[in-house]
């Protein structure tokens, strides 16, 4: 489709509104053929399974290698190759709209699908009230079959598999379209697959440990882990600030994350503590934005009033 600008012109308008293509790799965010950037939310990595909107065709850099533009107004691109085909066209163009080639008020989307309900398995039909807690609205008919327009993943996703006491290790929910009531994955055989969302990313800020890691006081000093330090890849933890803090030892003011959970995993053994935090450097941060809630100058100042 296209946007009627006047006589004998117009814009692509997939060029402007983009389209939504699947991660088939996980990738890296590149503003050069060797420069790398963030994309969204400071995130410098996109992984497998997720979706991202790209702008226009692909661009061919001085290394030979051909990218999409994403995001915007900074250079964010993405390796052409870490990218599966389109799956939504984001375009709605109405019968006003003067285009070329019109089409219906409704944009075009792959992320649709037919479910049916697997007769080995008592699935029930759930939604989610406000405060987020998993409740049942009926327990579906075996061979019961949906049109479901939505799959995720994630901590939504898990809470139900809870519920329903099966996990499989990969859980996902899919949305029944024109409701907000939701299937599990285990329950149903699905006619194709289609785009996969991850829940965590949207809604929390979380990080990684890409390497063992100290946890700190928010004085700056070290918690005592017994010798021992924060297992590298143990999992993804919930942070809730982000702040300077001045550290005594190295006599420099440095970022943290503050951790939500009391409970992480050191060397296997589980350690509680009421308030920790990680230095940002040490880990790999995904999701909702944070931004520092002071200065390098205002924890250098904090400290040496104490």
């Amino acid at each position: 489709a296209s946007i009627f600008l006047g006589k004998d012109q117009y814009l692509k308008a997939t060029n402007i509104d983009g389209v939504t293509r699947k991660i088939t790799h996980n990738t890296y965010i590149y503003k050069s053929s060797n420069g790398r950037t963030y994309y969204g939310n400071h995130r410098w990595k996109l992984y497998k399974g997720e979706t991202v909107t790209t702008y226009g065709g692909s661009y061919k850099f001085k290394n030979g290698k051909h990218y999409f533009r994403v995001a915007g107004p900074r250079k964010q691109y993405i390796k052409s190759a870490n990218l599966g085909p389109v799956v939504r066209v984001n375009t709605v163009m109405g019968p006003d709209s003067n285009a070329s080639n019109p089409v219906t008020n409704k944009p075009t989307s792959n992320e649709e699908t037919t479910v049916t309900v697997d007769a080995n398995y008592s699935t029930p039909i759930i939604t989610f009230d406000n405060s987020g807690k998993v409740v049942k609205v009926r327990t579906a008919t075996p061979g019961e079959k949906f049109t479901v327009d939505y799959k995720e993943t994630g901590y939504r996703a898990n809470k139900v598999a809870g519920y329903i006491g099966q996990f499989g290790g990969d859980q996902a929910i899919y949305r029944i379209k024109g409701t907000n009531n939701w299937l599990y994955s285990m329950g149903v055989k699905v006619a194709k697959d289609i785009p996969s969302h991850y829940y965590d990313y949207e809604h929390f800020s979380i990080i990684q440990f890409i390497k063992e890691t100290d946890a700190y006081n928010e004085d700056g000093t070290k918690i005592d882990l017994k010798g021992q330090k924060i297992r590298k890849q143990s999992g993804q933890y919930k942070v809730d600030k982000l702040l300077y803090i001045w550290v005594p030892t190295e006599q420099k003011a440095e970022l943290f994350y503050h951790l939500v959970t009391k409970r992480f995993d050191a060397d296997h053994n589980y350690f509680t503590v009421k308030d920790a935090y990680v230095k940002a450097s040490d880990v790999e941060f995904h999701g909702v934005k944070l931004t520092p809630s002071n200065t390098p100058e205002e924890a250098q100042a904090a400290a040496l009033k104490k």
